[in-house]
C-alpha cells in the first residue's frame, strides 16, 4: 500500500530537406554549468534501475516490475532517502541502502562519458564556463568519476559530509566562483532535477531519456529538453565569455 502510494504521489509537464532545423539560441552563456552525474553526464541509470530493483525485490518480497517503476519515479534523490518516500518509516530502509550503495561502484565503476559529452564540455570550459559536478550519489563515487574521467572538472560535488544537490551544492558553487545562482545553468535527467532548480529559480535544461521529453513538457512547460547532453551547445550563443572571477 506505501508504495502504490508513493507511486501516485510522484506521478502527477520550416522543415528542410537537406538539413535539420537549427534551435534557436534560447539560453544565457552561463558562468557556471552544474551537471548531474548519473543519466546525464554518464549514462548508468538502465545499471542503477537493475540494482535498486534487485535489492528493493529482495529486501521488501515486491515485484520486480514494481520496484523499477518506484526507483525511476523518484530518481534524483540519494537513495536512502528514496526508500523513506517509497517505504516511510520502514525498519529495513537502512538496510536495503547499504546493500545498494555497497553494490553500486562494482556496477557502475567502468562508466565513461560519452565522446560528444566530454567535446561539449571542453567546449564550454574554453569559452570560460566553470563546469561543476552536482550528484546525489555518494561524494566518494563521483570524485573517483572525476578522476577517471580524463575532464579537468573545477568543482565535484557529491552526497555526503553535509553537502546534497539543491541549496547546499548551489550555495558552494556560489562561494566557490563567486557568482550570483542566476548566472548559473543546471543540466538534469531527473523531475526532481528540475524541481531543484525551479526552487533555486536557476535556468534549468532537461536530458530525456530517464524521463521522456513529455514528462518533462508537462511538469515544466517552456523549459528546454534536449535528447543528448551535447545538443546544450545548441541552446547556448556561440561568442566567447569572459572567464568567472
Amino acid at each position: 500500500m506505501q508504495a502504490t502510494t508513493a507511486t501516485n504521489t510522484r506521478q502527477d509537464t520550416r522543415l528542410s530537406v537537406s538539413a535539420p532545423p537549427r534551435r534557436v539560441v534560447c539560453l544565457a552563456l552561463p558562468k557556471v554549468l552544474l551537471c548531474d552525474l548519473d543519466g546525464t553526464l554518464v549514462d548508468t541509470m538502465p545499471v542503477l534501475a537493475d540494482l535498486a530493483t534487485e535489492v528493493m525485490t529482495g529486501v521488501y518480497g515486491i515485484p520486480r516490475a514494481l520496484a523499477r517503476e518506484l526507483y525511476l519515479a523518484t530518481c534524483g534523490l540519494p537513495f536512502v532517502e528514496q526508500l523513506e518516500d517509497i517505504f516511510p518509516g520502514d525498519s529495513r530502509n537502512p538496510t536495503a541502502s547499504d546493500l545498494f550503495e555497497g553494490r553500486k561502484p562494482a556496477r557502475c565503476g567502468a562508466a565513461r562519458m560519452p565522446e560528444d559529452t566530454r567535446a561539449a564540455l571542453f567546449d564550454l570550459q574554453e569559452r570560460g564556463v566553470r563546469i561543476a559536478v552536482s550528484s546525489n550519489n555518494g561524494r566518494e563515487n563521483v570524485e573517483v568519476f572525476a578522476r577517471r574521467s580524463d575532464f579537468p572538472f573545477d568543482l565535484v560535488m557529491g552526497h555526503g559530509n553535509g553537502l546534497a544537490k539543491g541549496r547546499p551544492h548551489i550555495e558552494l558553487a556560489e562561494r566557490t566562483f563567486r557568482v550570483d545562482r542566476h548566472e548559473m545553468l543546471f543540466v538534469g535527467d531527473s523531475l526532481h532535477d528540475g524541481e531543484v532548480a525551479y526552487l533555486a529559480k536557476i535556468p534549468f535544461v532537461a536530458l530525456a531519456g530517464t524521463f521522456a521529453k513529455e514528462r518533462f513538457t508537462l511538469r515544466f512547460p517552456g523549459q528546454p529538453v534536449i535528447g543528448r547532453f551535447a545538443e546544450i551547445l545548441d541552446l547556448l550563443p556561440r561568442a566567447r565569455a569572459v572567464a568567472a572571477g
